[in-house]
């Protein structure tokens, strides 16, 4: 077994699988634009001015390259609560990994409350226009305002909704996150409806945020990549998917497309809505933390009842996401000890982790009394740009055998982004003394906590065998089944063989092959040469019946006149009675070849009804046709008795038996690494299986062969592998011939194969009455 590219628990907890791709998606919009577009945009361009669309860019390329890692990660240590689990896994000293997860924990709170300040910050300002009543004001400082109430009751509201079950949150979470989208492609139309140029002039605001000097050193950057850092807690919310995992379907396929597809449709939302909002204000430089309001009241009291509505929308539908998350990570961070033991308890109803969910409910209600939006978003920025640093960090410990990159690209972004921001901090004491105030606090009763904990809490051994979850995707894995079943039916009716030629060198070890068949089989051979016009000077095509006479076989030469070298081959099949068709087929030097040259060969395949032998020349050597170490690809269909018949006829003519390796290659989804497929029993067992397979196929043929499972994250590099390392002279591989559009459309995998492999690539299509139950693309 070569590699070329646990067990449950009882006590394990089953969570309701209930959420698909879109309830992903709809988890990390909502989170993330909750706390972009409507909480901090006002704080972005007063920062950044129209370049604020950079801002948001650079925000998303720091999101996506960690996108990429946590992908990665939560693939080799899924649960619900993945990211402590993963925190955990990156580091020996479990006492790091639970402070880590402690400040995640808080960071989730915190951008709660964010949330829910914006939610009464919209809803206030709008009852204030039509009222008057100064409750509702957004300047109303007293400690009970209308804003604090109406973010207390978005985040009951949404504590009840969660308690209730997954499938009702992810419901609800579709439709809100499909109105807020629409409010704000309302927004974005309209921006461009109304689009003036000239509010994007001058471009960036050449001021330097340090306030060390007059004006930016660097133009107007630095606004643009601090302003990105302060509000990066707007790409806080796809990581959110990390802790649903066990609530999936389809977790292998769906963990990576919503996490990607959410942080590039977030991005560029922030970037649409941005340049809008520009271009709708009145004045682009005082705009406020209501900026989308701003942005359209000129229209009408409609127009601000329907951004109103997509505020709430959009914030809720965060509040809702992230309490969704977070109280799953406090549930796996209470079963590993690191938190009180009662937030693992589990609702028999629900299934959910109801005391978490109103833990994290709390802790985020004590926020909403303190503070102001602005500060409590740069605590989040800071949280989870260093969670974020973590989580790439955590890949090079995980997976130090591997280059990665992305996530190094990702460290350097993120500590320019930490290193900018802690600067920023200390320049505007007086502004920011909440964020430090509260980043000191969370570091001190998280460390307090978890080191009293770990002095004199309980000295219990951690149950975490049930964190050991199966990688995703294991279960695609396709086991390795022989047939058992054999037929020489096809050799049996082989009476015909139609070959077509030309007369060049790369057609050679076709030309031996298709003689050695013909004398085995006494099969009558057409040697077809096709003239693209009446009257061209025939080719010299002694070497080919030179072969053939040499082999005794009984051939005649037809001479066709056609300006289509492949309907000419499919329409002389058509009158004949052909069993077989062998050819040759060019390699292609250059991807202008393959994109705009006819495939004679492919064509051919496609449209005769009998079995096609296709022989691909080597990529050095054309004429070389002693075939003496030959591999030869089995996928446990009855193809593979043809494949034997055919691997003992290609050596007959060697001056001892050839060598033969059979292969077979099992295809390990990406979200799974070859150093763990290797102890898979998956693999184990069709190893095994495979190697007695081959065997009874030797044993049958009296094949001098051995037997090799390759497993690997591609087939064609899988098996580019092997052939660079044993050098064999040629690959002997099967294909059932595509009948469906789509199949026919694609590059077939072996086409692919001869396109990568040095080695003479022989291929088997079966014809259409063949079986074939495996196929290879």
């Amino acid at each position: 077994m070569e590699q070329f590219d646990g067990q449950e628990s009882e006590s394990r907890t089953e969570f309701a699988k209930e959420l698909g791709l879109k309830e992903a998606v709809s988890i990390a919009v909502g989170a993330m634009i909750g706390g972009g577009i409507f909480s901090v945009l006002g704080r972005l361009a007063g920062m950044a001015g129209p370049a604020a669309v950079v801002s948001f860019f650079l925000g998303g390329v720091i999101a996506f390259l960690t996108a990429n890692s946590y992908y990665r990660l939560i693939s080799k240590y899924p649960s619900s609560g993945g990211e402590f689990t993963i925190l955990r896994s990156g580091f020996k000293n479990p006492l790091v990994g639970n402070i880590l997860g402690a400040m995640l924990w808080l960071g989730y709170s915190v951008t709660i409350a964010l949330y829910a300040f914006t939610f009464g910050l919209y809803v206030s300002e709008f009852i204030h226009g039509s009222t008057g009543i100064h409750f509702f004001a957004v300047d109303n400082i007293n400690f009970l305002s209308g804003r604090k109430l109406f973010a207390f009751l978005s985040i009951f509201t949404f504590m009840m909704i969660n308690l209730k079950g997954v499938k009702e949150s992810g419901t609800i979470q579709n439709v809100i996150v499909a109105f807020k989208l629409m409010v704000l492609l309302f927004v974005g139309v309209l921006g461009l409806y109304y689009f003036k140029g000239d509010r994007y002039t001058p471009f960036t605001l050449n001021v330097d945020p340090y306030e060390f000097f007059d004006t930016d050193l660097l133009g107007g950057f630095s606004g643009i990549v601090i302003g990105s850092a302060v509000i990066f807690v707007a790409y806080e919310g796809f990581d959110v998917i990390a802790n649903t995992v066990e609530e999936m379907k389809n977790p292998a396929r769906d963990v990576k497309l919503g996490m990607y597809i959410s942080v590039i449709t977030v991005t560029i939302t922030y970037m649409v809505v941005t340049v809008a909002t520009f271009s709708l204000v009145d004045d682009p430089h005082n705009i406020d933390e209501a900026a989308l309001i701003q942005a359209v009241e000129f229209i009408g009291p409609w127009a601000i009842l329907l951004i109103t509505l997509g505020a709430v929308a959009s914030t809720t539908s965060a509040i809702n996401a992230t309490l969704l998350g977070s109280s799953r990570l406090a549930y796996v961070m209470s079963d590993y000890q690191a938190f009180p033991k009662q937030l693992a308890v589990i609702s028999k109803k629900s299934k959910v982790p109801y005391l978490a969910i109103i833990a994290t409910s709390s802790i985020s209600w004590l926020f909403t009394l303190f503070g102001n939006a602005e500060q409590i978003a740069e605590v989040g920025s800071i949280i989870f740009l260093g969670i974020f640093l973590v989580i790439n960090y955590s890949i090079l410990k995980i997976f130090p055998k591997e280059k990665n990159r992305i996530a190094k690209f990702a460290i350097v972004l993120i500590i320019i982004y930490m290193a900018l921001v802690f600067v920023y901090f200390f320049t505007h004491l007086a502004e920011s003394a909440l964020a430090l105030v509260v980043l000191a606090v969370f570091l001190t009763v998280s460390i307090g906590y978890m080191m009293l904990n770990e002095k004199y809490g309980p000295k219990k051994d951690l149950d975490t065998a049930k964190y050991v979850l199966e990688p995703l995707g294991k279960d695609l894995i396709k086991e390795f089944h022989g047939t058992g079943i054999t037929t020489d039916d096809f050799f049996i009716d082989l009476e015909n063989m139609l070959v077509p030629i030309t007369g060049k060198k790369f057609e050679t070890l076709n030309w031996k092959i298709s003689a050695q068949i013909a004398m085995k089989y006494r099969v009558k051979v057409t040697l077809l040469l096709v003239s693209m016009h009446a009257g061209d000077p025939l080719p010299d095509i002694s070497k080919v019946t030179n072969i053939f006479d040499n082999f005794a076989v009984d051939y005649k030469v037809k001479h066709v006149v056609d300006t289509d070298v492949s309907r000419a081959i499919i329409n002389t099949y058509n009158l004949g009675d052909y069993q077989l068709v062998t050819l040759a087929s060019r390699r292609r030097k250059t991807l202008l070849d393959r994109m705009f040259i006819k495939s004679i060969s492919r064509e051919v395949v496609d449209n005769v009804g009998s079995a096609v032998l296709q022989v691909h020349p080597p990529r050095y050597g054309v004429e070389r046709v002693r075939i003496s170490h030959l591999f030869m690809l089995l996928d446990g269909s009855e193809r593979d008795y043809y494949l034997a018949r055919w691997a003992k006829l290609m050596g007959s003519s060697a001056e001892k038996d050839p060598e033969i390796h059979a292969y077979h290659v099992v295809l390990i989804p990406q979200t799974i690494s070859l150093e763990d497929a290797a102890d898979f029993i998956e693999v184990k067992r069709s190893a095994r299986e495979f190697d007695t397979y081959s065997n009874e196929i030797s044993m049958m043929y009296a094949l001098n062969s051995d037997s090799t499972l390759l497993y690997g994250h591609n087939f064609v590099k899988s098996l580019k592998h092997a052939t660079q390392k044993h050098q064999p002279d040629a690959v002997l591989i099967g294909h059932t011939k595509d009948t469906g559009i789509w199949d026919r459309i694609r590059t077939r995998i072996a086409y692919r194969i001869m396109r990568e492999l040095d080695s003479a690539v022989i291929i088997y299509h079966s014809a259409e009455n063949e079986n074939g139950n495996i196929r290879l693309d």
